[in-house]
Order: C-alpha cells, then sequence, then structure tokens
C-alpha cells in the first residue's frame, strides 16, 4: 500500500475530502505529477459537488478516489474550520485552468482538451496558445452530445492514445466529466486529468464569467443563475438547501452527549483468530496534526500490506476531518489490496456522524467480535466474485465492488469463459448475481450493458437478480434499470 506523500492528508467536510492547498501548491503538485508519468485525477469540487456526494453514491466515491481534491467552493472554505483545520482557500477550476496552461507552456507539456460545444476547444487553445506562446496543444475534440455510457468511448481513447499529452482538460460538465476520467484513469497514458466544467467557454467568451467584484464577495454563482436560470436556478436552490440542511444536522450531532454506547470489549484472543483472518488491530489514538496523520498513515501502510485493518474506536468521542480523512487515506490502501479498514465500536456520536456524511457505506463496521469475525469470512470469500458453468447456464456472481479498478480481472475471466462456452454452442443462459455486490461505477454498468448486449446478439437470455439497494440506487441514476433488470 502506498500513497502519494507530496500531498497533505485531506480534510473531509460532509464526507467530501479535500486537499488543503494553494493554487501554487496545486500547479506544482500537477507539474511533479506528469513528471512521474503515473496517471492521476484532478476533481474541482464545490458544493454542488457535495450535494451530489449526499445523493449518489459514485460521485462520493469518485471523489474519495480522485489523486487531488480542490475547493472550488466559497462556502466549502468558510465552513471547513467548524470540521477541523480550515482549508487554506479556494482554489477556483476556471482561474487554475489557464495556470496549468502556463506552467504546460514553460515546461514543455502536451495539452489536450476534450469536450464542450463544437468549435470551443479548439478556439480556448488558440487563446492559450496566443497568451503562452510555445504552448504545445497536442489536440482538441468536441465529441456527439451522449450520455457517459452511450458515449463511444473507443474513439475518444484512441484519439488520446493517439496524442499522448501530458495534461488533460475535460469539459463535459459535472459529474459527467468526472465519472468519465474516473471510468479510464487507470487504463490510459494520460499523467494528469482534470474535468475544467465551463472553463473553456470562460477563456472563449462563449459564457461570460462574473465580474471580479462579484467574484470577490463570493457572488460569482449568483451571476451564473442570472446568466443561464433555467439551467442553473434548481441546481442552486437544491445547493442552498442542503447548505441548510446538512449543517443543521451537524449541528444537531454536536449537541448529542457523549456515550460510550454499547460494545463487546475486543481480547486478546480475538486478535489471533482475526489474524488468522487476514486482519490486523489497533486502538485508535487521536491525531492532533497533519504530520501524525501522515505518519499514522504511513505506518498502517508499512504495517497492514495485504490485511484488513481493524480500528478500535471506542475511546474515540469525536472524529474530526483530518481524522476522518486519514480514515479515508487508510480505507484506500486496503481496498488497493482487496482488503478493508473496520471501524470498531465507533461510538453513538462518531457512529452518526458517520450516517450523516454517508460514509457508512465506505467504511465497514461492527460492534461485536462476532460481527467483526462475520465481516472479514464475507471479505475473503466474496470481494473478487467468479463464475460457474451448469448444464447451458454461466453464473456470474459479481464481486463487492465492480469498479474501474476492478473490472479487468473480473471481466477477463467472465469473458474467456463466455468465448469457450460460445465456441462449444452451448451457452443458454447467463445469469447474474448481485448478492454480495456493494457498489458499482459507470466502469461496472458499462461491462453489463455490453454483456447484455453480446448475449442479445447471440439469442442467449441474461438476468440480474439479487440486487441490493444501494447498487440499485446508481442503476437507477444512471438510468440504466430499466434496460439492465428488466428483461
Amino acid at each position: 500500500m502506498s500513497r502519494d506523500d507530496s500531498l497533505p492528508v485531506p480534510l473531509v467536510i460532509y464526507g467530501v475530502p479535500f486537499h488543503n492547498v494553494t493554487f501554487a501548491e496545486a500547479v506544482d503538485w500537477v507539474e511533479a505529477r506528469i513528471r512521474s508519468g503515473r496517471p492521476a485525477n484532478i476533481a474541482t469540487a464545490n458544493l454542488d459537488f457535495v450535494t451530489r456526494a449526499w445523493h449518489d453514491p459514485e460521485v462520493q466515491r469518485l471523489l474519495i478516489d480522485a489523486d487531488l481534491v480542490i475547493a472550488d467552493g466559497f462556502p466549502v472554505v468558510k465552513l471547513s474550520p467548524f470540521f477541523g483545520p480550515a482549508l487554506k482557500a479556494r482554489v477556483t477550476g476556471s482561474d487554475i485552468t489557464p495556470l496549468l496552461a502556463e506552467r504546460a507552456a514553460r515546461e514543455g507539456f502536451g495539452i489536450y482538451a476534450l469536450g464542450a460545444a463544437e468549435g470551443v476547444a479548439k478556439k480556448a487553445m488558440q487563446i492559450l496558445k496566443e497568451r503562452n506562446p510555445g504552448l504545445k496543444v497536442s489536440g482538441t475534440y468536441s465529441p456527439p452530445f451522449a450520455p457517459l455510457l452511450e458515449m463511444d468511448h473507443r474513439e475518444i481513447l484512441r484519439r488520446l492514445e493517439a496524442a499522448r499529452p501530458d495534461l488533460l482538460f475535460v469539459a463535459f460538465g459535472s459529474p459527467k466529466q468526472d465519472k468519465f476520467i474516473h471510468m479510464h484513469v487507470r487504463g490510459w497514458n494520460v499523467p494528469v486529468s482534470i474535468g475544467v466544467g465551463a472553463s473553456l467557454d470562460f477563456i472563449t467568451g462563449a459564457q461570460k464569467r462574473a465580474p471580479v467584484g462579484l467574484q470577490n464577495l463570493h457572488l460569482e454563482w449568483l451571476w451564473r443563475v442570472c446568466c443561464n436560470p433555467r439551467r442553473l436556478f434548481g441546481r442552486y436552490v437544491a445547493n442552498l438547501r442542503f447548505l441548510f440542511s446538512a449543517t443543521h444536522q451537524m449541528f444537531a450531532i454536536h449537541r448529542m452527549p457523549d456515550k460510550p454506547g454499547g460494545f463487546q470489549p475486543l481480547e486478546a484472543a480475538s486478535a489471533t483468530r482475526f489474524a488468522e483472518l487476514g486482519a490486523m488491530m489497533e486502538l485508535f489514538q487521536p491525531l492532533k496534526s497533519a504530520a501524525e496523520a501522515r505518519a499514522f498513515i504511513q505506518r498502517m501502510a508499512e504495517t497492514a500490506t495485504g490485511k484488513s485493518v481493524v480500528l478500535d474506536l471506542h475511546p474515540i468521542p469525536w472524529l474530526d476531518s483530518l481524522e476522518l480523512g486519514a480514515l479515508l487515506e487508510i480505507n484506500k490502501q486496503c481496498r488497493a489490496d482487496g482488503r478493508r479498514l473496520i471501524l470498531y465500536a465507533p461510538r453513538p456520536k462518531v457512529r452518526r456522524l458517520l450516517e450523516t456524511c454517508r460514509l457508512t457505506d465506505y467504511f465497514n463496521t461492527a460492534t461485536r467480535p462476532d460481527e467483526l469475525e462475520a465481516i472479514l469470512k464475507n471479505l475473503a470469500e466474496h470481494v473478487a466474485g467468479g463464475t460457474a458453468y451448469d448444464e447451458g447456464l454461466l453464473t456470474l456472481d459479481l464481486p463487492m465492488e465492480l469498479t474501474a479498478a476492478t473490472l479487468i480481472e473480473f471481466q477477463k475471466q467472465a469473458e474467456f469463459i463466455h468465448h469457450e462456452l460460445k465456441a462449444r454452442g452451448v451457452l443458454k443462459t447467463v445469469a447474474v448475481d448481485a448478492a454480495q455486490l456493494d457498489f458499482i461505477d459507470s466502469s461496472g454498468l458499462g461491462f453489463l450493458i455490453a454483456l447484455k448486449k453480446a448475449t442479445q446478439d447471440e439469442g442467449v437470455s441474461m438476468s440480474i437478480a439479487n440486487l441490493a439497494p444501494k447498487p440499485r440506487r446508481t442503476f437507477e441514476i444512471a438510468r440504466v434499470d430499466k434496460i439492465l433488470l428488466h428483461a
């Protein structure tokens, strides 16, 4: 397990992680990451992102998984001290886009602009090149508008592979652009990708940005609503409602009395038993500084490789944004190894915090040793999924997570068996069992849609059974439930 130690531990605000960086620090990080050659993605998250993350599990997960999340929202920055350490500054996507172009020109990096309306991306890059002589434009492409899962991804990836840019600007609008990046970032040869939203429109003048005076008064949102009320009025009303509701809930949690809660202590004998199930145990201690948080994450990375981590939270009365950020980082490291972070015996106040921030869907929690043992056994048996064949029936047991990160191995396994059975002419039915599926992203949905089409073309029936409410919600948000869940 490893993490990027050049970034600070993220601060978790309303369940969304934000890296506490300035414009200069963010641009320096992008330069270093491009030079490393390791693909990375940047999310420019504002209040709208946070609102969406509470209702769309995939949006929250892509923000958790993003390599750099910058705070592109005044309310998030101003409210950050309420959750823990204060964010240094608002780092807007509209302002960092030209700064990245300036750095790219200086360092000889190539930029590719993808998306926006026809001609806008090309014009924006021409303007940026005029402002920054020597800027290398690797290419531009504005694909025909289509829902994310109906886009011609192969054509887009073919163009990017041919252009081989160092930096990719994606302007599909949020969260579509971020879901698109999240689908492909692990498989393409693009060092850094960033969703830039309307930034290309602002550069070309296709949309007029708010005057500096309104920006300084933090009223840019009002300007945008007035310029495009039909599209944005409902969104900003929803954001304001969320802000008032979420803040009220957070105040209510702070007023809750601190009670230890009912839990069964973990005995020394349990450590041996849980170690046999691939887990290590530790009593969690408060993290009082960013340095302590970073050291704790690093120690977990060194000692828990290939193991699930059980953190005993029973002495902890509260988790601030820094401590939540450390837990997210540890869980990311565990998941990369096919393991999990399990929080044991969180107090009622802490559990309420995790529930309110929609993090109980990301963290496994337990209050009894037998409950913890059941979680570990389930992880060992079902995390990877599998396939089975019997008399014309191919059964696909989906893994606990069907995402861009887990899809490659599962897809290889499923496609191999499918191909072999097709060659023999004995396949009649494909039964997809989603009983263990806990989370699915757009990559997973795309795989299931492609499988559905392939089976239909071959005259083979396909069904999906035992889908739990949480992943079903992702099917509904993507509007593929009628395609995949009905014959």
